[in-house]
Formats: C-alpha cells, sequence, structure tokens
C-alpha cells in the first residue's frame, strides 16, 4: 500500500513538473510526454483508490466541473466541427480525471508545496530549453522564443504563473527549496523577455502582487530577490533584454491605444456575430475557428486557424449561455475558496488567479492543463485550510 502510494504520488508530481515544458517531448503513438504521465498518473491513482477501497469526497468544484465536461462534450451533437469537438470532449475528460486525482492524492501541506515546486523546476527546465533556442538561431516565429513546440505567448504565461509560486516557497519553506525558488528568477524572467509577449509582461508584473501583500513579515532575503526581480523586470523592458523582443514590447500603449490588439478585437467581434446565431447551445466545442471562418476567412499562414484569443469569450461562443452559466459558477466557486484560506495562502492564489486572468484574455486556455492544475491546487488548499483535521501528510 505505502508503495504503490509512493509511486502513484511520484507520478503525478513528475506529471506537474513536465507541465511548462510537455510539448517538448513527444512520444511515439501517445503525444506530449505530460499525455503519457497523465495516463499513468491517473491509472496508478485509480489503483490506488481501489486498493484501499476509499475515495475523497467530492468537492464542490469537482461536482460542478462534472456537469460542465459533460456539457461540452454534449456540444458535438450540434458542433459546427464535430472531429474537434470529440477531441476536445476527450481532453475534457482527462483534465477532469487529473483534477479528481490531484484532489485525492494532495492532502497537507507537505504534499501541497511539492507540487508547487515541481512547477516551479518545470518552469526552470523550460526557460532553459528556450535559452538554447534562442544560443542557436531557432526562433519560434519573428524573432521570438519559447520552448520548442510552444507558441511564445501561451509560454510567457505559463512561465509567468511561476513567478508568484516561486515567492510563495521562499516565505513557506527552507533549505533547498527556498534556495531553488529564489534562482528560479534568474532563468525564468530571462526566458519570458524572450518570447516578447506583451501579455505576458503584464501578467508578470502582476505576480509580483504577492512580493508587494506579504513584504511587510518577509525576511530580509525575500524582500531583497523579491525587489531585485521587480527591478529586472523593469530594467529589462526598458533597456537591458535583447533590442528585437524589448522593442516589441515597448508597443504595448500603442497597441492598447490602437484598440486592437494586434487583430484580436477583429477575431472577438466575429466571435460575437458568431453567438448571435447560437446564444443558448453554442457551436462546439474547439469549434469557434470554423464558425468565425464565414467573417474572417483563413489566415495566410498554411494549417493556421483563428481562435478565440479569448478563454471567456471561447467557452461562450463555443458551449453557448448554458456552458458559460456552468464556467462561471465553477469560477465563483474557485473565488469562494480562496476567500476562505489564511494568510498568506489567500494571497497566493488571488493572485495566481489574477495572473491566468490577465493571461487568458488574449489566449484560449480552458482545456490547457496549468488551467486545471489550478483549479486542483485551490481546491486541496482550500480543503487544507477549512477542515485541517481530515487532512493526513
Amino acid at each position: 500500500m505505502n508503495k504503490l502510494s509512493r509511486v502513484a504520488w511520484a507520478l503525478l508530481w513528475l506529471l506537474v513538473f513536465s507541465v511548462p515544458w510537455e510539448k517538448s517531448l513527444w512520444v511515439p503513438y501517445v503525444g506530449t510526454v505530460s499525455r503519457l504521465l497523465g495516463m499513468l498518473a491517473i491509472a496508478a491513482g485509480a489503483i490506488l483508490a481501489l486498493w484501499r477501497g476509499s475515495l475523497r469526497r467530492p468537492n464542490a468544484v469537482l461536482i460542478l466541473a462534472t456537469p460542465m465536461v459533460a456539457w461540452f462534450s454534449l456540444t458535438y451533437f450540434w458542433s459546427l466541427d464535430p472531429s474537434t469537438t470529440a477531441i476536445r470532449a476527450r481532453t475534457f475528460a482527462g483534465l477532469l480525471a487529473l483534477l479528481w486525482v490531484i484532489w485525492d492524492q494532495c492532502r497537507g501541506p507537505a504534499r501541497q508545496r511539492q507540487l508547487l515546486f515541481a512547477y516551479v523546476l518545470g518552469a526552470v527546465a523550460a526557460s532553459s530549453m528556450a535559452f538554447w533556442r534562442y544560443a542557436h538561431h531557432q526562433q519560434t516565429y519573428y524573432l521570438r522564443y519559447a520552448a520548442s513546440g510552444f507558441d511564445p505567448n501561451d509560454f510567457g504565461l505559463i512561465l509567468a504563473l511561476s513567478v508568484p509560486l516561486a515567492l510563495y516557497l521562499m516565505v513557506r519553506e527552507r533549505g533547498f527549496v527556498r534556495w531553488c525558488s529564489t534562482g528560479a528568477f534568474l532563468v525564468v524572467i530571462p526566458a519570458m523577455f524572450l518570447t516578447a509577449s506583451r501579455t505576458a509582461l503584464i501578467a508578470t508584473f502582476v505576480a509580483f502582487g504577492f512580493a508587494a501583500v506579504t513584504w511587510r513579515a518577509a525576511h530580509p532575503a525575500y524582500k531583497l530577490t523579491s525587489a531585485l526581480g521587480l527591478a529586472a523586470l523593469v530594467l529589462g523592458t526598458i533597456q537591458f533584454a535583447p533590442a528585437p523582443q524589448r522593442n516589441r514590447l515597448q508597443t504595448l500603449p500603442a497597441a492598447l491605444n490602437s484598440g486592437t490588439l494586434h487583430g484580436r478585437t477583429r477575431i472577438w467581434k466575429a466571435g460575437l456575430r458568431v453567438l448571435k446565431l447560437h446564444p443558448i447551445l453554442g457551436v462546439g466545442s474547439g469549434a469557434y475557428p470554423e464558425a468565425v471562418e464565414p467573417w474572417l476567412g483563413r489566415p495566410n499562414v498554411p494549417g493556421a486557424q483563428y481562435v478565440a484569443h479569448n478563454t471567456f469569450l471561447s467557452v461562450l461562443v463555443e458551449s453557448g449561455a448554458i456552458g458559460f452559466c456552468l464556467f462561471a459558477l465553477l469560477a465563483v466557486t474557485l473565488v469562494v475558496f480562496i476567500w476562505a484560506m489564511p494568510f498568506p495562502e489567500c494571497a497566493l492564489w488571488a493572485v495566481v488567479v489574477a495572473v491566468w486572468a490577465v493571461g487568458v484574455s488574449t489566449l484560449t486556455w480552458e482545456h490547457y492543463k496549468p488551467t486545471w492544475l489550478i483549479m486542483a491546487l485551490i481546491t486541496t488548499e482550500w480543503a487544507r485550510s477549512y477542515w485541517p483535521a481530515r487532512q493526513t501528510q
């Protein structure tokens, strides 16, 4: 029993570690490395639950996520792009299973922080891959860099999410974990600059909000590190980041003032036209590109599609008012969970959600693992805070 539990936990830890760089390593006949690890972790978690003959009682988030995923899957029957909806339904089913596995196994502060540390280490590994590509002039596109397989905007947000987690570990942990979390800033922030993602830049500034709210009671090393990290972010934007990436980041005020957000508003307006035609049931999960094609056509880039570039609009258009209400109710529940946490955990997850919300305002992330990982970790932290006597290490 103990050996099986350790194996299941090791697989789950490796899965979280792989999330920031999952698209950089593909397994033949399976897909990304995190997909393989996810299958193994879910299988091990199911075997563990069967072996001990019990399943942790589901929380409100799990209860709400289940009908939401079911509704997203049901949209297959009226989808404008059934094949994509079928693929998306399988993805959501796997993410729901991941949500359950983390809920079932992550109990107590030790395991909670182990998964946070796994993500931070994964972000460091992913940043190192981006540096390697930069050194070998392997740009993703337009002098922008990311780990192999990633869009720079997605990759930038993945890195931004690691910043408040690293700051939190500096507050709560000691020794090796604290030093590694401190060192993470040396690679994550420079790698974020290589993406030249303006959304990721804003999200990273928001991430340092955790340092602001925990500043007063923090130890001197934490204050120094967070101040230097914020200074590096400011100075990199102004002067020290590589010129091509820096010049793009400095166009942020112009992009905001232009009102087009690099053409995204055009995509959003097309989505709103589609919504008027399918307000209740939506066009089908993953069918946004097919739905807006009559208005936007196809991009000039071979194989590219016009995705929503906004998670909230994507859910609304693809799953209609019914799906969006389920999504919104789930989001409100997560906010209530965060509100019930003690400080600084409440501050941590409030900042993480703020970083996520800033990022997904221009990205389509409802089916991405980091989104569901955040949900899972919020639920486990809420349970640990709200019912500490029921948790085990």
